[in-house]
């Protein structure tokens, strides 16, 4: 196997040539015990929201003052696409993170470097099946899914910074 040359590849040929290199033996990112990798379902970014809440209060012949109250919410986007018949994820994966989902509860959500983002919830999984076959197999699947970040203790303990000086 030989790199494509330069002027011969775009972004999707150089992702194939990584992906085949790698070969799934990666773990790009874990929800709970669900773990996305080539052979699984790998995405194609993270798209992270994160917001804070302040409670607004009217002054005379001023600005508005406002008043810290807390963190807001904290949502993970990650689209992706789904190439089964090339080794790219398996449509079945989505299956399993609906029944995930079904169930409820919270999942903690780490990267393959072992950053932990928190405990999230699967919100919603939006997919579009394309390129279908004659039996009705699609052979391309766009997907998005769709967490958002719920509290839990344990996980805001070990994720938080550790402040210069603080003992």
């Amino acid at each position: 196997w030989k790199w494509p040359r330069r002027s011969a590849c775009n972004n999707q040929a150089m992702s194939a040539a990584i992906a085949t290199t790698i070969k799934g033996t990666i773990m790009l990112m874990s929800l709970g015990q669900f773990i996305f990798k080539t052979s699984t379902l790998a995405f194609q970014e993270i798209q992270r929201q994160r917001s804070w809440s302040y409670a607004e209060n009217a002054v005379a012949n001023g600005r508005a003052k406002k008043q810290f109250t807390g963190a807001g919410s904290d949502t993970v986007t990650m689209p992706g696409l789904i190439y089964e018949e090339y080794g790219f994820g398996t449509r079945f994966a989505l299956d399993e993170l609906a029944s995930m989902a079904d169930t409820g509860q919270g999942y903690v959500l780490m990267d393959g470097s072992g950053y932990l983002y928190g405990v999230f919830v699967i919100d919603s999984i939006d997919e579009t099946k394309s390129i279908l076959m004659d039996n009705g197999v699609p052979r391309k699947v766009d997907y998005t899914l769709k967490l958002s970040r719920v509290d839990d203790e344990r996980i805001e303990m070990q994720s938080a910074p550790q402040q210069e000086g603080s003992a």
